[in-house]
């Protein structure tokens, strides 16, 4: 039997329509050297137990918890059962393309720890929008050409702390991204975690961006990422992304005993990412970078997403002069940039744009298409 290069690894939770789409999908990538992990925390699996004989693909090594836990918990159980070189975790919506294989290996004759990479969203039909137009069913915002850069994983770490912006494309990750099993346990033996914070995007790039000893980005399309009715992005879309901490089910039990004081006790996509950030640099032992986080940044950029919380924003910043000073420094901020950015008149504009792309095999087949004269991968200078 080939060696193991990459261990896919799939996290779900009561989201079997996705799911059979993405291993569909995945399982159509030929080759011995990948392992297709499956963690599902879903009570009842019955129904993905006879999808997964049906598909009858040794690939596919299928784990069940059916006692309810935490995302990252869910997460960090798929993880430790990798034993590929290089680990890459997708949402039960996405799929990965036959480029990530040859992405692992690239990642392998080079010793990376940590690669980063273009893809394209595809929103799945039951998809909705509320306050913008319905977008394409697949689309592609950069161009793949096969050009490699060597990245700065502490660069990229310390603007996010310094910008409260939020998850940078750029910041080395296990989710969405290629991470050595190496590195990976380079995070588990500090942190006695892969993800260390609630999110597990942010919470894992935090502590792969400090364990990367070489990492790079890559302008290539290694997978398909999808977004369902019921994913985060669609959540966003109809403006339910939002709410009390204790209503959010896949959070730690202890998540109002961990968050920390200078965040309002709300949740959101904001405030969970700074909390995972922040949480996750105190576990991997950086508790000066994480006295560097930026909460002026973040309440202005919070309040600009959630304008309906400001009177519960402005009582939570009221309680601590040192808090109200922060929010005046960040809105003022925040509106000079916001500004700049008019007077720029940018606009986001798509490199390609599909209708009518309703299942992710022909999603990744387009992928595919898109990015077939890359016949080597090439580095290049900033």
């Amino acid at each position: 039997m080939d060696e193991i290069l990459l261990s896919v690894v799939i996290p779900t939770y009561n989201r079997y329509k996705y799911l059979k789409g993405c291993l569909e999908a995945t399982t159509k990538i030929e080759s011995s050297q990948m392992e297709i992990i499956v963690q599902d925390n879903t009570l009842d699996n019955h129904e993905i137990l006879q999808f997964i004989s049906d598909l009858n693909d040794n690939r596919i090594k299928y784990y069940h918890i059916a006692d309810h836990i935490s995302v990252d918990k869910n997460c960090d159980f798929g993880i430790k059962h990798a034993i590929g070189k290089y680990v890459c975790m997708i949402g039960d919506d996405d799929t990965i393309c036959a480029s990530m294989i040859e992405a692992a290996a690239f990642c392998d004759r080079n010793k990376i720890d940590s690669c980063n990479f273009i893809f394209p969203g595809f929103n799945w039909p039951d998809m909705t929008f509320i306050k913008k137009k319905k977008e394409a069913n697949l689309f592609y915002k950069i161009k793949a050409d096969g050009s490699v850069k060597i990245i700065n994983p502490y660069k990229e770490l310390y603007y996010a702390i310094c910008k409260a912006e939020g998850l940078s494309d750029r910041m080395p990750k296990v989710y969405h991204g290629i991470v050595s099993k190496e590195c990976l346990d380079r995070v588990l033996k500090k942190a006695g975690t892969y993800f260390p914070g609630p999110s597990p995007d942010m919470a894992n790039a935090v502590a792969v961006c400090l364990e990367s000893k070489r990492a790079i980005f890559i302008k290539d399309y290694l997978m398909v990422s999808g977004y369902g009715y019921d994913s985060a992005r669609g959540q966003g879309n109809r403006q339910q992304h939002y709410g009390k901490l204790t209503n959010m089910p896949w959070l730690p039990k202890d998540i109002l005993q961990r968050w920390d004081k200078n965040l309002p006790e709300i949740f959101s996509g904001e405030t969970i990412t700074a909390q995972s950030l922040i949480e996750s640099l105190k576990r991997m032992g950086r508790k000066n970078l994480a006295a560097k986080y930026n909460y002026s940044s973040f309440y202005a950029i919070f309040l600009y997403h959630h304008r309906d919380a400001f009177p519960e924003m402005f009582q939570f910043c009221i309680k601590k002069p040192q808090r109200f000073v922060m929010l005046m420094v960040g809105t003022i901020e925040r509106l000079m940039a916001i500004i700049g950015y008019q007077l720029k008149k940018e606009k986001i504009t798509y490199l390609k744009e599909i209708q009518e792309v309703d299942n992710l095999i022909a999603a990744q087949e387009y992928t595919d298409q898109m990015r077939k004269d890359i016949t080597e991968y090439k580095w290049i200078n900033d």
